[in-house]
């Protein structure tokens, strides 16, 4: 053997031009030499050092996070790359919650720091409640001397998004007497100023079986000015709660097949104890003669509101009216019944037509950001 290694440096050296190769970690440069200069090329192939904030197997991360991506060495930028218009998989660093079916679109190219080491996704939208993600960072990637990344990465069990807290529960749809009944009330564990506190996010969440299938519809959106806890109640006769309002940032979630699913959209909140008429008052587009997103309570009497629309879609989310009634009116998206009363797209007038009370459930949701 020493022969051999002794022949090959007499080789090396004994010619005008000659490439030899040497490396104590297999191979990661090569040095070129002639009579008047000496090049040495990397040839280590860059790594994955970290996917931070939303390393693997962590839990309750913010849906406002962004993903940041660090290599073992210097990048070369123009190989990290996302998709910036669509939810299709293209670029390099992907994102998504489904095994890459779909990946969640961002806002721009990817963000570089840490002398081009480090490079951050920033979400164009939200990211969803209660939701695992994962990570992709594909053989596209190459450090500054143009070696590419040996294999793709991939997070194994990716990181999962905050879950929101059930504030209130109900599972009565009829009013006892003037009531309400809670089947869970946590507000003493939160305050007022919980609320509205900066990023604190407020939601709806509905669930009924129906001709044997379980259907839920859940909306996530940001907490408004002025919210307290007593506002959120189920609304009564008794303690008289209003929210006739415009919500922003709202997140639906449904598997109620006309629900349209979407991460970010202006919703629209019609929720109060009393008899209403379907005159449009808030000119956000609602028609004077049905009863849909924009309709007008007569603080009288107690037929009961609670819906959420989604307002840029012209459609109902879910809703449960009727509340005095034992036969009460539940449905997801608009009601599609054409005949007779039951023509509102909010339900209303519908308890022939409605999804029925079996396993029904009511849930005011609150997220506050860690």
């Amino acid at each position: 053997m020493k022969k051999v290694l002794f022949i090959f440096l007499i080789l090396c050296f004994s010619h005008n031009i000659i490439s030899c190769s040497s490396s104590s970690d297999g191979g990661s440069s090569t040095t070129s030499t002639d009579d008047d200069t000496t090049t040495t090329t990397e040839t280590t192939a860059p790594t994955v050092s970290s996917v931070s904030t939303t390393a693997d197997n962590q839990s309750s991360v913010s849906i406002t996070d962004n993903i940041t991506v660090t290599f073992s060495e210097a990048m070369d930028n123009t190989s990290i790359t996302t998709n910036t218009d669509n939810s299709s998989c293209y670029g390099t660093l992907r994102l998504s919650s489904d095994n890459f079916s779909t990946c969640v679109r961002m806002s721009a190219e990817p963000v570089s720091s840490n002398s081009n080491k480090t490079f951050t996704l920033d979400p164009y939208d939200n990211l969803t409640v209660s939701t695992t993600y994962k990570t992709r960072v594909t053989t596209g990637v190459k450090d500054t001397a143009g070696n590419a990344m040996s294999s793709q990465y991939e997070t194994s069990s990716g990181f999962t998004t905050l879950a929101p807290t059930v504030l209130y529960e109900t599972t009565t749809p009829t009013r006892s007497g003037n009531n309400i009944v809670y089947s869970d009330n946590n507000s003493t564990s939160y305050s007022d100023s919980d609320l509205q506190a900066d990023g604190a996010r407020i939601g709806y969440r509905m669930e009924v079986t129906h001709n044997g299938t379980d259907y839920y519809a859940e909306t996530i959106f940001d907490a408004w000015d002025g919210i307290t806890l007593s506002s959120l109640l189920f609304p009564t006769v008794s303690n008289e709660n209003v929210i006739q309002r415009t919500v922003t940032n709202m997140s639906v979630a449904s598997n109620y097949p006309t629900v349209t699913n979407t991460s970010s959209t202006t919703g629209r909140l019609e929720i109060w104890p009393w008899n209403y008429s379907a005159t449009a008052q808030n000119n956000i587009g609602g028609d004077n003669s049905k009863y849909d997103f924009d309709d007008t309570h007569s603080e009288n009497n107690n037929y009961g509101s609670m819906q959420v629309h989604n307002l840029s879609a012209a459609q109902t989310v879910m809703a449960w009216n009727r509340h005095f009634d034992s036969d009460p009116d539940i449905g997801f998206g608009n009601n599609t019944a054409n005949t007779g009363d039951n023509k509102h797209p909010d339900w209303t007038f519908s308890s022939d037509s409605s999804l029925g009370t079996s396993n029904w459930k009511f849930q005011v949701l609150l997220i506050l950001q860690q």
